[in-house]
């Protein structure tokens, strides 16, 4: 071999060597950073849709707890409660059944699961399988099944929330959902082009499945094929590990599935991607890294500097935008489209699934705001429920404390009330509420809460309406006697109230603060004197100090 030939063979290898391995790495990060960004966007679209079903579930176990502990209800649960006011208990727990298209059934049952009030005639919950049910919550006091079969051979979920009543069960309300609504977030889900979304139960059958125009009822391989998938799955500590990812192949074809845990459930979600669709394009390198070999070292440099600028770069960057969305979760950031090539349409798709996360969670935060003010109101009346307008009474006593100036709280008891709904019936008696719930919001011109069946509380703050006291509480009075006329009649009825108020006035209490739990107590003190004389009148006492005035 003389000098010529080995000169050659070194430059060669000089050239070839470096610029395969150039190649080889540049290859691999490109692999790496496009595999990061797939991982990355199924962690968003998965995070956004288990989000979704989480606030829904947090939703249904308010409004469950809520209705479980109204008094009405735990009179139901301890057998105390007569066929009429069963009769209206069935009535309202029907009327949230018709107002929502994904809940078949709405019930309550006892601790010995006996149904004390259902929206249907003969509830499906009514049946051997509750106590399974109910021990599958184990000590939680929420809880969402797996899919059950029922009668028609419909599939369902029950939703099981648990009530108490000082610190033993009193209960339990139960809600069986129709998969509607999970069917909704697969068709709302904005994936990758052959991405397949899977929500199933604990014991791996399918709640919903597919992409988001078309759905599945069951897995389109069989057992044998999943085998490496199963493999993998299995091998997953759940408990230690709620959400992640794995990799596996199916027909010779790789596949990377992001999966994360449904909070109040044994439920997850699953987002599967091909891989080989989207790294088939790393096989054209390695052909150019060959063909390259017979170039000179600065045409291999360039190249290879050609193929990071063009490939590398812009994974990295929509990897790191994605990143920096998940860390900051500020949903404006985009990641920049300067090609019309796979890359640049890798871009496009990336920015408008970023779009749909963003609409969502401008959609959710506006539910949550809408939830947030129905869990606060009176289901008739509309006004603050009874813990709400605790809370707020606290807040205003609060900063009333703060400035030094003057409030009132008043407790109103409708004289009769019950005589009152015996003799006209329960309609009459939503108008006498609803007309009241009115009457006090515009006299008074302060905050109303419904505390109980007949019961008000109303915080008046304005200084005018609280100096006035004594004639804001005869202008209710006398309205309250003469105004109220029975909807689809000429029938006027008096409508007799007993109302107990106490005005304080904390530039008379050096500093001392007043909790709204004395607060309630000194007005209901005042309405129950009222009462104790006879009924229909007013009584207002000074705080500091001591009775004022009594109508």
């Amino acid at each position: 071999m003389n000098i010529r030939t080995s000169m050659y063979r070194i430059v060669f290898l000089m050239i070839a060597l470096p610029f395969l391995l150039f190649s080889l790495i540049t290859t691999y990060i490109y692999s790496s950073g496009l595999q990061n960004a797939l991982i990355e966007s199924l962690h968003v679209v998965a995070t956004t849709h288990v989000t979704e079903m989480t606030d829904f579930c947090e939703q249904q176990k308010d409004y469950m707890t809520m209705i479980g502990t109204m008094d009405i209800s735990r009179a139901a649960m301890k057998g105390s409660l007569d066929k009429d006011l069963c009769m209206y208990l069935d009535n309202m727990l029907y009327s949230r059944v018709e107002s929502l298209s994904y809940l078949n059934t709405f019930a309550l049952i006892d601790s010995d699961y006996r149904v004390v009030a259902c929206s249907e005639e003969h509830s499906t919950f009514a049946n051997d399988g509750i106590d399974s049910l109910i021990k599958s919550m184990g000590d939680q006091d929420f809880f969402f099944s797996d899919i059950l079969i029922d009668g028609q051979g419909n599939k369902t979920l029950v939703a099981i929330a648990r009530i108490d009543e000082q610190g033993e069960t009193l209960g339990y309300s139960l809600m069986e959902i129709n998969l509607d609504f999970y069917e909704g977030i697969r068709e709302r889900a904005e994936l990758w082009n052959d991405a397949t979304f899977y929500l199933l139960d604990g014991r791996q059958q399918i709640i919903s499945a597919g992409t988001s125009e078309e759905g599945r009822d069951n897995f389109v391989t069989s057992a044998a094929e999943r085998k490496d998938y199963i493999k993998n799955y299995e091998s997953i500590d759940f408990v230690k590990n709620p959400q992640g990812y794995f990799q596996y192949k199916v027909g010779g074809k790789g596949y990377i599935t992001y999966y994360s845990n449904v909070k109040y459930t044994q439920w997850r979600v699953l987002l599967t991607v091909s891989m080989d669709n989207y790294l088939s394009q790393k096989y054209v390198y390695y052909i150019l890294a060959f063909f390259m070999i017979s170039l000179c070292t600065i045409l291999a440099f360039r190249i290879g500097s050609f193929v990071s600028k063009r490939i590398v770069h812009p994974i990295k960057s929509i990897s790191s935008t994605l990143t920096d969305i998940r860390e900051s979760q500020d949903y404006s950031l985009r990641v920049s489209v300067e090609r019309k090539d796979e890359i640049g349409r890798l871009a496009v798709e990336v920015n408008n699934l970023i779009d749909y996360i963003e609409t969502e969670s401008l959609y959710k935060a506006q539910q949550r705001r809408l939830l947030q003010q129905k869990a606060e109101q009176d289901a008739l009346t509309k006004v603050l429920n009874k813990e709400r307008i605790s809370q707020y009474l606290q807040e205003a006593l609060d900063r009333h404390c703060s400035e030094n100036t003057e409030m009132a709280v008043l407790f109103l008891d409708i004289d009769d009330f019950k005589i009152f709904n015996d003799k006209y019936g329960h309609h009459v008696g939503d108008q006498v509420l609803l007309f009241l719930t009115s009457l006090l919001t515009r006299e008074s011109e302060g905050t109303v809460g419904r505390v109980g069946g007949d019961e008000f509380l109303v915080i008046i703050e304005k200084p005018d309406n609280v100096r006035s006291l004594d004639q804001c509480l005869r202008q209710i009075e006398e309205k309250a006697g003469s105004s109220f006329v029975i909807r689809g009649s000429d029938c006027c009825l008096p409508i007799y109230c007993c109302i107990g108020a106490v005005r304080i006035d904390f530039a008379l209490m050096e500093g001392e603060t007043l909790s709204a739990e004395k607060a309630i107590g000194l007005a209901d003190s005042a309405m129950y004197r009222v009462k104790n004389n006879g009924k229909n009148g007013h009584l207002i006492l000074e705080y500091p100090g001591s009775e004022t005035a009594n109508t």
